[in-house]
């Protein structure tokens, strides 16, 4: 268990075959990223995409992080595709709608991506941010938010990533440190962009849980 924001947490690694919640007993989910893929259609993650789909289908809030958002795509109609290219990049993505959660985020936002995959939204689900030449970057479909960078990661993280996945510059064109480089430039503003988005995440839960809970 861990808090964010007042917030109980439970950790479930699907991939390790752990429980899924069940929709109706969770106030909110936050879908995080993974090595993995939507295409490989993995039955955990399809297992994944169900309980994402069932859980708004209940307007329960919902955050798709990287994989997560690719996963609640892929579970509301929309589409994964792959890139040209890996990509191994910081974009600046500039505001397309007013929403709750990317409302209180920086205009525009730092965004990192490390993606081999690119996401067209759910029918209907207005795109929040502008795409920044990789696909779909952030949308929203009734209690679902999918994010397709990475807001969670900090310096420990990317270090970790640049041992286990630095075989992925090179097919983004991309050397360490160049890309090191632009880490160093943008991570300074990180932990505001994941303490806005991940903090409104659990207030907007919370909030919903209350309004919920009082109309019984």
């Amino acid at each position: 268990m861990a808090a964010l924001g007042g917030a109980r947490l439970e950790h479930v690694h699907v991939l390790r075959g752990d429980e899924l919640p069940d929709p109706g007993a969770v106030d909110g989910i936050i879908a995080f990223g993974g090595a993995e893929s939507v295409l490989d259609h993995h039955p955990a993650l399809e297992a994944e995409a169900d309980l994402l789909r069932r859980t708004v289908e209940r307007d329960v809030p919902v955050l798709g992080i990287c994989l997560g958002a690719q996963l609640l795509a892929h579970a509301l109609g929309g589409r994964v595709h792959r890139l040209p290219r890996r990509a191994v990049t910081w974009a600046r993505l500039a505001h397309r709608a007013d929403d709750p959660l990317i409302s209180a985020l920086p205009d525009p936002v730092p965004a990192l991506h490390w993606n081999e995959d690119a996401i067209e939204p759910p029918p209907g689900a207005p795109e929040l941010l502008d795409r920044g030449g990789l696909g779909c970057a952030a949308f929203r479909a009734g209690s679902g938010w999918g994010i397709q960078f990475h807001p969670d990661v900090d310096g420990a993280t990317l270090d970790g990533w640049y041992a286990a996945y630095g075989d992925w510059l090179g097919p983004a064109g991309v050397d360490e440190a160049t890309a090191r480089a632009a880490d160093a430039k943008h991570l300074p503003g990180q932990a505001a962009v994941a303490e806005a988005l991940f903090g409104g995440f659990a207030e907007f839960t919370r909030a919903r849980a209350a309004r919920a809970r009082a109309g019984r």
